[in-house]
């Protein structure tokens, strides 16, 4: 039986894609034939958990019940027993998360890890940014907890050079950084209107009355999930060799 995964989707700010990053993975899986279910934590939005409610495994829940000060919640058992819900029938789990990774999220990052090391899964972080240098420095945190974190550059921004503070100060810590192409904003808006990802959409043909994509927009769609499937397929792959480089990270502090 092949080891199961775990991927936290998570961010260092607000509006930096983590929910298209959602779409567009399991997107990817789906196009693989690979069993996967979602768990949506952004209890501000439930943008995730509402694409893919009545189509595959999906959950939802807030991780911002949790205060920084506590240590101990309820919801923590909770959590998990969600996650070996959502993880018995899948082979791969999706785990979005609110805007701006902090110390409240690290709890339920380390709780997640806890998880899937107790029932010999795979944990891969995603980690999102803007061209902003807002909340970098909790990479050398995560760091040290997830040797599987890949950084991504969200090229919705602009060019790969525009990311100055991540270029200069974290880029060669990582043997991998994920350069996430850009969609069409008003084919985002369309994507979370009509409560689908991308997979599901460019198999609507209007069949029954249902919603079919212009000619174009079809197109484009399609292009850029290839895309996004060709750039992830070894990040799916692999699960030996840890994304975070034997650097003097630590020399920086």
């Amino acid at each position: 039986m092949a080891t199961k995964t775990v991927w936290m989707i998570s961010g260092n700010k607000g509006g930096v894609g983590k929910s298209l990053f959602c779409l567009a993975l399991a997107s990817a899986l789906e196009m693989r034939g690979m069993q996967y279910a979602i768990f949506d934590g952004d209890g501000r939005t439930g943008d995730v958990y509402t694409a893919f409610l009545r189509k595959r495994p999906a959950r939802q829940g807030d991780f911002r019940l949790l205060r920084p000060e506590s240590h101990d919640c309820t919801y923590d058992a909770q959590y998990e027993m969600m996650l070996h819900q959502l993880l018995a029938g899948s082979d791969h789990l999706i785990v979005n998360t609110p805007d701006g990774a902090d110390s409240v999220l690290m709890k339920w990052f380390d709780v997640t890890l806890r998880h899937t090391e107790t029932n010999n899964c795979h944990f891969k972080f995603m980690y999102l940014m803007s061209d902003r240098p807002d909340g970098l420095t909790i990479l050398k945190d995560l760091a040290e907890r997830f040797s599987f974190l890949y950084p991504v550059r969200n090229l919705n921004f602009g060019g790969r050079e525009l990311f100055t503070a991540f270029n200069r100060d974290y880029w060669t810590e990582f043997h991998d950084v994920i350069d996430f192409k850009a969609l069409r904003g008003d084919e985002v808006r369309m994507l979370f209107d009509l409560n689908t990802y991308p997979a599901q959409a460019l198999e609507l043909r209007g069949k029954d009355g249902a919603y079919s994509l212009p000619v174009l927009v079809r197109a484009r769609l399609q292009s850029w999930q290839h895309w996004f499937n060709e750039r992830i397929d070894d990040i799916i792959e692999n699960n030996d060799v840890p994304n975070l480089k034997n650097s003097s990270w630590k020399k920086k502090d």
